[in-house]
């Protein structure tokens, strides 16, 4: 029997929907790893700040404005939904967005999030690798 291989992403689409998006703001990015750069290739506009989620308080908050939190959905440190009480316990308002490999079901992190943050804007960038 022949091997079907598995459809491609369309990456062109999933390129457009973080620049759509993210372009344009003012982004702080918690703990980034090596998939963020390419994630973040073409977009303008916008201000960029670096922060360990050690780092985080009211304090960086005012003094970034952030209107996006951007983080990996998981580090040796944190996970996004340590980042969602974080951001809830500091009173931020912007948007929240995590960045991974595509998920069997992203829903059940969706559904997570939302009961730590109910308020917050929450989603998942899935993110994927680029073709050897």
């Amino acid at each position: 029997m022949a091997k079907i291989d598995p459809p491609r992403p369309d990456t062109r689409r999933i390129r457009t929907e973080i620049r759509d998006d993210l372009g344009g703001r003012r982004i702080l990015i918690v703990e980034p790893s090596g998939d963020l750069p390419n994630t973040l290739n073409n977009l303008a506009g916008g201000a960029v700040t670096i922060a360990r989620f050690s780092s985080l308080t009211a304090d960086l908050l005012m003094t970034t404005a952030p209107e996006v939190v951007l983080s990996p959905l998981m580090t040796s440190d944190h996970d996004i939904l340590d980042l969602a009480k974080r951001l809830e316990e500091l009173g931020f308002k912007g948007a929240l967005r995590a960045f991974c490999a595509p998920l069997p079901n992203a829903r059940v992190i969706l559904t997570e999030v939302r009961q730590i943050w109910p308020e917050g804007d929450f989603d998942i960038l899935e993110v994927h690798p680029r073709p050897d």
